[in-house]
């Protein structure tokens, strides 16, 4: 059957109802923008959610509004960018996390990208939450490649596995001192079917940090490209490598400093239903615990601190 090719005027039109269409549906999530920052409660929490149902679009459509204006470093605004990325001092790495793994699931598979998973004691959205992911929030996530990376190459996504300890110093004039106790954070990289790949435990500075997420998403794409058996085998023998990798490394670092034998190392305690309590979990993070368990043990009197060897 031969073609007619459209007349010319009737693809003008096309291209003029496409265009107002998107004009349309640009202008709606600008007006939508603006409604983030209403004195009505439920106005802006209602735009906030819809911009989030959006994900990272929808953060990019608050920034192409309002980017300009953080410097001023309006609190108002600063707040709603907060709840729009759900993590604290979005300004400073302008990442969007979901909170719900089902969702950041399916923007992986819908992607293709691998995510990263940040598991921690309290919200990465409030300002008292761990030690570690406050450290993330204003000297990793912000860092420029850091930001990039996470931005271009992975569905970011945090959960809270439980409140973190805090305590509060009353100093009886009116002041008080509150400041969280213990706590750890892990990165978990999964694979676009939430399959985890790799895990970063605790503390991490920017370029090490890079390279481990550069490292991991090769894992993933070779992982992909094999059958679901070779996948496991190529998966226990990629950490086989990096355990006799540190192992190499290890035992490099105690030479170089003239120490012949390891400090002795806290064996992890068998798996349990409940969380152990702050004094008997901080040992296992070695130079932590020598920071925290002073004050731990004075403020729980009835349990004999933990033996840290040198103590």
């Amino acid at each position: 059957m031969k073609m007619h090719p459209l007349p010319t005027t009737i693809l003008m039109l096309l291209t003029v109802l496409l265009g107002s269409q998107s004009v349309n549906a640009e202008s709606t999530n600008v007006q939508r923008v603006r409604q983030t920052l209403s004195e009505t409660v439920a106005e802006s929490e209602g735009a906030i959610a819809q911009l989030r149902a959006q994900g990272a679009t929808g953060l990019t459509a608050f920034l192409q509004v309002y980017g300009g204006e953080l410097a001023t470093h309006n609190p108002h605004l600063l707040r709603v960018l907060d709840a729009i990325c759900q993590q604290r001092d979005c300004e400073a790495s302008r990442l969007f996390w979901y909170t719900d793994f089902a969702q950041a699931r399916a923007a992986a598979q819908a992607s293709g990208k691998p995510i990263l998973s940040l598991r921690l004691l309290g919200q990465l959205d409030a300002d008292l939450s761990c030690a570690n992911s406050r450290f993330f929030r204003v000297a990793l996530y912000p860092n420029v490649q850091v930001a990039q990376l996470l931005r271009d190459r992975f569905i970011l996504h945090w959960q809270s596995l439980r409140p973190v300890p805090k305590v509060t110093i009353d100093f009886g004039d009116g002041r008080k001192l509150e400041r969280t106790l213990t706590g750890n954070s892990i990165h978990y990289i999964l694979d676009s079917d939430g399959n985890p790949v790799d895990a970063l435990p605790g503390l991490y500075g920017p370029q090490a940090f890079l390279r481990h997420l550069q490292r991991a998403e090769q894992l993933v794409q070779h992982l992909q490209s094999l059958s679901a058996a070779d996948r496991v085998t190529a998966l226990g023998q990629f950490h086989q490598a990096q355990l006799a990798t540190i192992q190499n490394q290890w035992a490099t670092d105690l030479a170089q400093l003239g120490i012949p034998n390891p400090p002795r190392l806290v064996g992890t305690p068998i798996r349990q239903t409940t969380p152990p309590t702050a004094i008997a979990a901080a040992p296992i993070a070695y130079a932590k615990a020598r920071v925290e368990t002073p004050l731990l043990s004075a403020i729980t009197p009835s349990s004999s601190p933990p033996s840290n060897g040198d103590r």
